[in-house]
């Protein structure tokens, strides 16, 4: 915006410079015109006493000192105008209509500028990022009033994605959850590709709706778990509407999808206590057939280091895993069931396995690529077609050797 009002005065100056000078050059003009005035005045007055009838030594005196004040005064004149920077014609040595071209060429630059960078109102919503720390407890004020120029301001600005993205959030701070929907439906339009923006419009029809998934808003969630694979909020929204659908399996999936990013331990327990009671559920279920392998967990005597507990159903010798289960240390002693609901992807199904072993890890670092000095614990191969296959593993992980 610095550079608009730096061509602005530049085209400024360029219109006023030639005014100034046009001033000038009349003041000067007019000591030239008299100058020549008096020239011509004496210049006649010496011819005319060539004709007067008066005394020829009078007439000489008169004569000469006409001729020396002549003399004396016009060569002062005209030496004064040169050093004015005239020419000895009275031109300017810079020509004005260069001045003016350039004063509206500068004009137009600035004017283009402007309505590239800002307008008039832009400056009554500098500062609206102050929206994303206020809270509708204490700032319920501030929120109105950051809404009353937003809605102002977008109704000459209806493509400024940012304006309704912060629009959204004073409404969705406010409760207002239909029109911070409506906010983020029109940021969406304008920045299709901002996760964030995909992720509070979820989250407005997801308040506005009650918790109800529509079409619309299972469509937004899969947008953004294809960033995001591991977005809590947006799997438990799914885990949700799993139960609501009566959908068990798709639920246990969601939310132990969850525990791959979750750290508050009370939120951890909680996710794991409800998928253990989706499991029962889940059991009850026709298509719960199927293979399913009960891992229980313990550390022996020993005291586990604090990290993540990894169990992993993978080709036999080792390979890309079938199935994963990820869980803190500190719940230990544990189970988890290994089964097609935590595979990896629906194209490598642990049912569709011809064998496999189970890996049991303990990562101090959390990461899952193992490391020297990890605990863990491995089975014995495992097959489907095994009359005696087992259904549950009894694993004690404990450090290397």
């Amino acid at each position: 915006m610095a550079w608009f009002f730096v061509l602005a005065l530049l085209a400024l100056l360029c219109v006023l410079a030639p005014a100034a000078w046009s001033k000038r050059r009349s003041e000067i003009s007019g000591i030239q015109d008299a100058a020549e005035f008096s020239r011509v005045w004496y210049e006649q007055r010496l011819s005319a006493l060539a004709e007067e009838e008066i005394d020829p030594e009078q007439r000489a005196e008169l004569a000469e000192e006409l001729a020396a004040v002549l003399v004396a005064e016009y060569p002062e004149e005209s030496q004064k105008f040169d050093a004015d920077g005239l020419t000895p014609q009275g031109k300017w040595s810079m020509p004005e209509n260069i001045l003016l071209a350039m004063g509206g060429v500068l004009v137009v630059l600035a004017v283009g500028l402007y309505a590239q960078l800002g307008s008039y109102g832009a400056t009554k919503i500098q500062g609206a990022q102050e929206i994303l720390a206020l809270s509708p407890e204490d700032g319920g004020e501030e929120l109105r009033d950051w809404q009353n120029r937003l809605g102002q301001w977008l109704a000459t600005q209806p493509e400024d994605a940012q304006s309704w993205y912060l629009l959204g959030h004073a409404h969705l701070k406010l409760g207002e959850f239909s029109l911070a929907s409506s906010a983020f439906r029109q940021a969406h339009e304008f920045a299709d590709g901002d996760v964030s923006v995909k992720f509070y419009w979820l989250q407005a029809r997801y308040l506005e709706k009650q918790g109800v998934l529509d079409e619309r808003s299972r469509l937004l969630a899969e947008d953004i778990l294809a960033v995001d694979p591991n977005n809590p909020q947006v799997l438990e929204m799914l885990a949700v509407a799993a139960i609501s659908d009566g959908d068990s399996g798709r639920a246990i999936t969601m939310l132990n999808r969850t525990l791959n990013s979750e750290q508050r331990p009370e939120r951890i327990q909680a996710t794991v206590d409800a998928i253990g009671a989706l499991r029962s559920a889940y059991a009850q279920q026709s298509h719960s057939a199927g293979i399913q392998i009960d891992v229980a967990l313990d550390a022996g005597e020993d005291k586990a280091p604090t990290g993540v507990v990894f169990v992993v159903a993978r080709p036999v010798d080792g390979g890309m895993p079938y199935a994963v289960v990820r869980r803190p240390s500190w719940l230990l002693p544990f189970s988890v069931t290994l089964d097609d609901l935590v595979s990896m992807s629906g194209s490598r199904l642990l049912s569709q396995a011809d064998g496999f072993e189970v890996l049991v890890r303990l990562s101090s670092n959390g990461l899952a690529q193992g490391e020297a000095g990890d605990w863990q614990w491995l089975s014995e191969p495992q097959t489907l077609t095994d009359s005696k296959k087992p259904k549950r593993l009894e694993a004690q992980i404990s450090p290397p050797s």
